[in-house]
């Protein structure tokens, strides 16, 4: 049993970066299927995954099963590309800057 006066552990920025990515693409499947007239359980039922899988996706649930996941996107017409937009202008500032053969950085 967790300890009550335990204190929640801090979230990192790239762990709410992640949680930012699940949340928008969520939005994009909701938008989506919403926009193709269908209901969860229609999307649920045409590609072999549960009605509870598509709610905790559309929610943002940031350990839904990627494979999973990528499959509902594409049945409402995402494309990878799409569901990497996160629309905040961030230029991926986590990732390091590769260098090229001299050494200089790579924009």
């Amino acid at each position: 049993m967790a300890n009550p006066r335990q204190q929640p552990r801090p979230i990192s920025d790239m762990e709410e970066g992640a949680r930012a990515q699940s949340r928008h693409f969520g939005q994009l499947v909701r938008e989506r299927r919403e926009a193709l007239h269908m209901r969860q359980d229609d999307l649920a039922l045409a590609t072999g995954v549960g009605r509870r899988f598509i709610l905790e996706l559309e929610a943002g649930k940031p350990t839904c099963q990627l494979g999973r996941a990528l499959v509902v996107a594409a049945a409402v017409g995402l494309r990878p590309f799409d569901l990497m937009q996160v629309g905040t202008g961030d230029d991926n500032a986590l990732l390091p800057d590769l260098a090229d053969e001299d050494g200089d950085a790579i924009p």
